[in-house]
């Protein structure tokens, strides 16, 4: 199976005879087998995911569940190595690039530690997850590259999850710990991980930070180390490690891009260009700007272990009081910039000490005796405008040595005894009978240097002589040891002569390249890749085969010292280096599709002969011929809430609308890899293409972490039409957001056009066509408050044809959304919760499923799409609702793909889906 790739198993399936097997009316649970044969299942592969109302897929995953103690999620790790010695260091290729995981990251794992290398792109979490690669325990993150979304777009979901299980792991202990106290025991540490580290170029404060409007106060505490200094530059003969800890040791390589490979960067950032002189549009790169307010913002507000603090401003004190490590800024525009002038406790004259320059409260002072035009609060402060990053950043690592090995014949000649060879094999000196000292030296064998390997990032033409020009690869005996070089490459640059001539000039190094044309892109989650391929199986219609292909598209790479990297790939470095390791496999999507039992089948075959009668059809067509455009597809990219989960990833749903165009409803993480997957690298460019609109409910990263790299892929494919335009429904501060990430990176900024905004900074909850661009296809665009978290909107986008859809984001039943969008043709509203966690959902400020159902029936929707389940609830048990009209309510599943014309077809397929979702719990 492993050489069979989308194309050829499409083709298998295409071919089978169609519905072989005779139709079984009812269904016994006795008959189910999951012996079939492969003529049962013609054209059985095939859609995306949407379940009736009926049932309610539930489950167990990830840590939104039945609270698995939190501290073992935290403390998991991955057994990477049958060697079960403590002392083993190793090196795991946890994501290479493909159409979901887009970046390769290395999760570098020793007995004491776990970090983490290279491109924390979307999808990581998935990829680890879906691996059984833990990363709770990772305490620096190494970024190499240059500062991009693609870089770290990953980077925030999994800060966000491991800080949440931080609390909840807090919350545990502290509950446990109060049962112990009662009980006379001893106390229980917490054991989780509460500060992380984050190693990166210029700019890497500033991205972090543009999103402070999102993330605020974890549990974890975050230090932002951002490498400007170049020590080797200045001397080369400096091995000193730029950073280390009692296991590894890091030198930074930072690589200055040499020339500029495309044309120059528009870099004016607002959308408003009209009448602006050409030479107005392209500033010129002045540097980044000073990361002091950013790296604040990051360290003190957003990461800071203070639930619910409030250090989110800054309060005004006078020159005159400053004392030296006092981090002041003064007003500059519209923003801050650091405060440079002399301090008063280092003698130097103060030209003006009521001089007033602002502060971080300190413990205890009260903002209530300060006027509020005198405090700055940091949320709505723009950040100092900063240039593209111009470096990309490789490593060069080593593990820390170890102690040779413990010679017992010789310790005993010396008169040691055994109850002495621990401390003696610590590092410890003991005392002999006769008063005789043994060290340490005198037993233990030769040290055992510590071996290391290179990540060497290079994503174009512009960083490579640069690379090359580096002095560290002159310098014996940093390289020294040194046993792997991690190739991270842009496409087309992995037989580019100066690289194969480093190759060549390091012959005692293996060569590892990870490129989007070395790596095959292959399926990298498993389970919903398979679980497609079931339901494909059932209701080919509505579910698509996943576009994979496991064989490499890219140039042949020779070299006994090459290999191609692929997700799985182990090295050990530590404490005997082995290099030969096993990748991931290739999953055998046939095989999945041979576990659909004959039974659930049978329904399915049922499902299909009642959706083919033309009474039926006929029927359809009469009851809906009032809809506008029965041919829109609604596509859920994304049906799970919270976090990523196995089976289902954050909030995203696409509607094409032939004729007019495509429109998107939020945007959560990993929603472009999503697209990629369902429809392949061609079909995405005409979906991206023909996107006309972007509408963000609300500000919880879950529904918007995706926006920047799809804007982008967006921007890409439209190069060719400078007139094209990106309508975005948004709020003001996510405007801020986009505005400052498109500071690092073009990303396309200048052709958004947020229509929800007016010039004057304000926002207008309803705009209609007379106020946007014809060719966004938007008759209006309305925005309605719901109850949630601050600043929550649901939001009704109307076509020119008339069609209307309304979608509530995140809330708890609005009647007001329900009156504002009354008869809407399709609703898309959120179901976090089952009926039986009514509290819980009220808590959450979420809705359940009777309580979604009752706004589509105040609102009078014609079809209702529910979605955003907990990710407790993946697979299994079905719920029940006889209750309901089965034709007109739907529950999403990532990939799925039903027109709007066709919900009623979809809905006989709804039994033999959930009875497939089961059984595919049960052996998971």
């Amino acid at each position: 199976m492993e050489r069979w790739g989308y194309r050829r198993l499409n083709h298998l399936f295409i071919n089978l005879n169609h519905w072989s097997s005779p139709v079984t009316p009812r269904y016994s649970p006795s008959q189910t087998t999951n012996s079939i044969s492969l003529s049962s299942q013609s054209q059985q592969l095939g859609c995306a995911h949407f379940l009736t109302f009926s049932t309610f897929s539930r489950s167990y995953s990830q840590r939104e569940t039945k609270r698995l103690p939190l501290s073992e999620y935290l403390t998991q790790r991955t057994t990477i190595a049958p060697d079960t010695n403590k002392m083993t260091s190793t090196v795991k290729i946890a994501s290479t690039p493909t159409a979901d995981t887009p970046g390769t990251c290395l999760y570098v794992h020793n007995e004491k530690h776990a970090y983490v290398f290279g491109r924390v792109a979307e999808g990581t979490q998935r990829a680890f997850n879906t691996t059984r690669t833990g990363m709770g325990q990772t305490e620096q993150v190494f970024l190499t590259g240059s500062t991009s979304w693609n870089q770290i777009g990953g980077l925030f979901g999994f800060a966000l999850t491991v800080s949440g299980a931080v609390e909840a792991s807090k919350k545990e202990t502290a509950n446990a710990n109060a049962k112990r106290e009662k009980q006379g025991q001893k106390r229980l540490d917490n054991s989780a991980n509460e500060s992380w580290g984050i190693h990166g170029g210029d700019n890497l404060s500033h991205i972090l930070a543009a999103l402070r409007s999102v993330i605020l106060r974890q549990a974890v505490y975050l230090t932002v180390h951002e490498h400007r200094e170049d020590p080797r530059a200045t001397d080369p003969s400096n091995i000193e490690p730029d950073w280390k800890d009692d296991s590894l040791r890091v030198w930074k390589v930072p690589v200055h891009r040499s020339r500029s490979s495309s044309p120059q960067k528009r870099r004016f950032a607002s959308p408003d260009e009209d009448g602006l002189e050409a030479t107005d549009i392209f500033k010129p790169l002045e540097g980044p700007s000073d990361p002091s307010l950013a790296k604040l913002v990051v360290e003190k507000m957003m990461f800071n272990r203070q639930i619910g603090s409030q250090v989110d401003y800054m309060v005004p004190k006078r020159v005159g009081l400053l004392k030296s490590g006092d981090l002041a800024f003064v007003r500059k525009d519209s923003g801050l910039i650091p405060y440079q002038g002399p301090l008063a406790d280092t003698e130097a004259e103060l030209s003006n000490p009521d001089e007033i320059v602002w502060v971080l409260p300190s413990q205890g002072d009260d903002i209530s005796q300060t006027s509020d035009d005198r405090v700055v609060y940091l949320k709505g402060m723009p950040l100092p405008r900063t240039s593209y990053s111009e470096i990309s950043m490789s490593y060069i690592v080593k593990s820390e040595g170890r102690r040779g090995k413990f010679n017992a014949a010789v310790a005993k000649q010396l008169g040691v005894k055994p109850i002495d060879f621990r401390s003696l094999a610590a590092g410890l000196s003991v005392e002999v009978e006769g008063g005789a000292t043994v060290t340490p030296e005198m037993v233990l064998g030769d040290p055992m240097p510590g071996k290391g390997f290179i990540v060497a990032d290079i994503e174009s033409h512009d960083f490579i002589d640069s690379f090359m020009e580096r002095p560290e690869w002159s310098n014996a005996e940093l390289l020294e040891d040194i046993v792997m070089v991690y190739w991270i490459l842009g496409p087309g640059l992995v037989n580019d002569p100066r690289i194969q001539k480093f190759v060549r000039d390091h012959p005692n190094f293996k060569h590892n390249f990870t490129a989007s044309d070395t790596c095959p892109n292959m399926i990298s989650l498993a389970g919903p890749a398979e679980l497609q391929t079931q339901l494909r199986v059932i209701d080919p219609d509505r579910f698509a085969l996943l576009k994979y292909d496991n064989a490499v598209q890219g140039p042949t790479v020779e070299g006994s010292q090459i290999e191609l990297g692929r997700t799985g790939q182990t090295i050990k470095l530590m404490p005997r280096v082995d290099l030969d390791s096993t990748p991931t496999p290739f999953p055998n999507l046939l095989d999945a599709a041979k576990t659909v039992g004959e039974d659930i089948l049978n329904i399915a075959r049922e499902a299909q002969s009642v959706t083919s009668d033309p009474d039926f059809l006929r029927r359809i067509e009469e009851e809906e011929a009032d809809i506008p455009n029965r041919d829109a597809e609604i596509i859920p990219l994304g049906t799970g809430s919270s976090i990523p989960g196995k089976y289902r990833n954050v909030s995203a749903t696409l509607i094409r609308v032939p004729g007019l165009g495509n429109y998107l409803l939020d945007c959560g993480e990993g929603t472009l890899g999503q697209i990629r997957r369902l429809f392949g690298e061609e079909e995405t460019i005409a979906i991206l293409r023909d996107l006309k609109c972007i509408a963000i409910s609300h500000l919880h990263a879950d529904h918007h972490l995706g926006t920047p790299s799809l804007v982008k892929a967006w921007y890409e494919s439209t190069m060719d039409n400078s007139d094209a335009k990106l309508a975005i429904s948004c709020i003001k501060k996510y405007q801020m957001l986009l505005e400052e990430a498109s500071q690092i990176e073009d990303i396309g900024y200048h052709r958004l056009r947020f229509v929800n905004s007016t010039p004057s900074g304000g926002e207008n909850s309803f705009v209609t066509a007379e106020d946007m661009d014809s060719e966004f296809n938007l008759a209006s665009v309305k925005r309605v408050a719901v109850p949630h978290c601050h600043r929550s909107d649901a939001v009704q986008l109307e076509l020119t044809s008339g069609l209307r859809i309304a979608y509530s984001g995140d809330c708890r039943p609005s009647q007001n959304f329900a009156r504002e969008c009354e008869g809407a043709h399709l609703l898309i509203h959120e179901c976090t919760f089952d009926d039986d966690m009514l509290t819980h959902a009220k808590k959450k400020m979420h809705s359940t499923i009777s309580e979604a159902l009752g706004v589509a029936a105040n609102m009078k929707a014609r079809r209702t799409l529910l979605t955003h389940f907990s990710q407790r609830y993946v697979k299994a048990d079905s719920l029940s609702r006889s209750d309901l009209n089965v034709g007109e309510v739907l529950m999403a599943f990532d990939h799925m793909n039903v027109r709007l014309g066709d919900f009623k077809k979809a809905a006989a397929f709804q039994s033999a889906i959930m009875m497939q979702l089961a059984a595919a719990s049960e052996g998971k």
